[in-house]
């Protein structure tokens, strides 16, 4: 008894491991095809979920499949890290086994684009930049030292009134003012508008410049708050995504979109 609970054991732990490799081998070959048919950098991270993977090949359809791919280039943007959660794939164990993957047709696609600091930095023309969403205590705060600050150093609440924090971020850069660098707090409203991330500079204020010093900082700032506005188009994402939805998230910026019965190796555009 005790010898067959071994076998079984081992039998199952066999299966397991040889489950497991099928698996990384599919997910290695669908990498290689999207690294391709997209031209991409490098392959994507592809990640069949669910157990066993076998009776999925067999069937030759995948309910819940990820990827994702940073570090990719698409329209303005230069850095982007696009994510997606794929159901209903279709992919034939034929075509895993002989390694010819010419069509992964999906019946629903959801897609995040994460537009990276790096980028904006580069669009606005700034440094280093950091990117922090905003909540309505934030807000409350900002206008309650720019009316206690007299100088302008604080920003300015009139410019503050009536900016939406669900729409919103605090950009955070350095920029040079009378040949000294100043570090710079600037409240930008976000929107999404005919495919294109629209980033509007609301009000602007020194980050520890207090007094003299501070407002005249604050006063030539103030004529450059223009710059730190932008309009980016994304490009056409891939799998014919249609950007819906444009949020602040983790310290960047995030465009999304939902599409149906695509072909994943189909180009953007296509």
């Amino acid at each position: 008894m005790r010898g067959l609970l071994i076998a079984l054991v081992v039998i199952l732990a066999v299966l397991v491991g040889v489950d497991f490799g099928a698996r990384w081998i599919a997910e290695d070959r669908v990498a290689v095809a999207l690294q391709d048919a997209l031209d991409l950098p490098n392959p994507p991270e592809v990640d069949v979920r669910g157990f066993p993977f076998l009776t999925q090949a067999l069937d030759g359809r995948y309910d819940d499949v990820g990827l994702s791919a940073p570090g990719i280039a698409y329209g303005e943007l230069r850095d982007l890290t696009l994510t997606a959660d794929l159901s209903g794939v279709s992919l034939p164990l034929e075509d895993l086994v002989d390694a010819r993957v010419e069509r992964i047709p999906a019946e629903r696609v959801t897609a995040s684009a994460r537009v990276n600091p790096t980028d904006l930095a580069r669009l606005l023309d700034v440094g280093e930049l950091t990117i922090e969403p905003l909540t309505a205590d934030d807000l409350e705060r900002l206008r309650s030292e720019a009316e206690a600050d007299d100088s302008g150093a604080s920003g300015s609440a009139r410019a503050l009134a009536d900016v939406d924090p669900a729409s919103s971020v605090r950009l955070t850069s350095s920029t040079t003012v009378g040949g000294q660098s100043i570090d710079v707090a600037v409240i930008a409203s976000f929107r999404l508008s005919g495919g294109r991330i629209t980033l509007q500079a609301r009000d602007i204020r020194t980050e520890g410049g207090e007094g003299a010093v501070g407002q005249v900082a604050a006063q030539a700032l103030r004529q450059r708050l223009s710059g730190f506005s932008t309009s980016v188009d994304p490009g056409r994402l891939p799998f014919a995504i249609t950007a819906t939805e444009l949020r602040a998230e983790d310290g960047v910026l995030v465009v999304s979109g939902t599409a149906r019965d695509v072909d994943l190796l189909d180009p953007p555009g296509a």
